[in-house]
């Protein structure tokens, strides 16, 4: 929540990814994306609050990383920003699954 109450839709999604534990072992329908329980919990709380905005949090975490790794100078550096991309279509796949 945030000073007036409201929850903080951008800071519960961006806890959300930067918890994610990736995995390529783990099933397709994961996309080998893992995420700690708190913060699943706390996104869930806010999709179900705000449905459409929690999904727009994501979409717009999903292009900024994927902008980071566009403008990565190697692979090395683009690694980091690509699996939270990864993390943040993970993210919003198991939303539309509430």
């Amino acid at each position: 929540m945030n000073n007036s109450g409201e929850i903080d839709i951008t800071a519960r999604v961006e806890a959300a990814i930067a918890s994610a534990i990736y995995d390529m072992v783990l099933p397709i329908d994961t996309m080998g994306v893992t995420f700690h329980d708190g913060a699943l919990d706390d996104v869930a709380e806010a999709y179900r609050s705000a449905p459409d905005a929690t999904l727009a949090a994501a979409d717009a975490r999903f292009a900024a990383h994927m902008a980071t790794v566009a403008e990565a100078a190697s692979d090395d550096e683009a690694e980091g920003p690509m699996l939270r991309a990864r993390a943040a279509m993970a993210l919003k796949e198991r939303l539309k699954e509430l």
